[in-house]
């Protein structure tokens, strides 16, 4: 579960430091806001949408 925090820990950095929102997020990754926000909050419950984003955007 730590792992699962981290990654999302990782992303919102990611995000942050490109100075992305979550909004614009949403919009290129072709979902809404809402489920976006629902990932992030709990990502252990969607670990298949976690691994995605990271693997979309190349997070290290």
């Amino acid at each position: 579960m730590a792992n699962v925090q981290d990654a999302k820990k990782r992303i919102l950095q990611h995000f942050e430091s490109k100075g992305w929102e979550i909004p614009d997020v949403a919009s290129a990754l072709g979902i809404s806001e809402q489920y976006l926000r629902r990932i992030l909050n709990k990502p252990e419950e969607h670990l298949k949408q976690i691994t995605d984003i990271i693997s979309y955007y190349k997070i290290r």
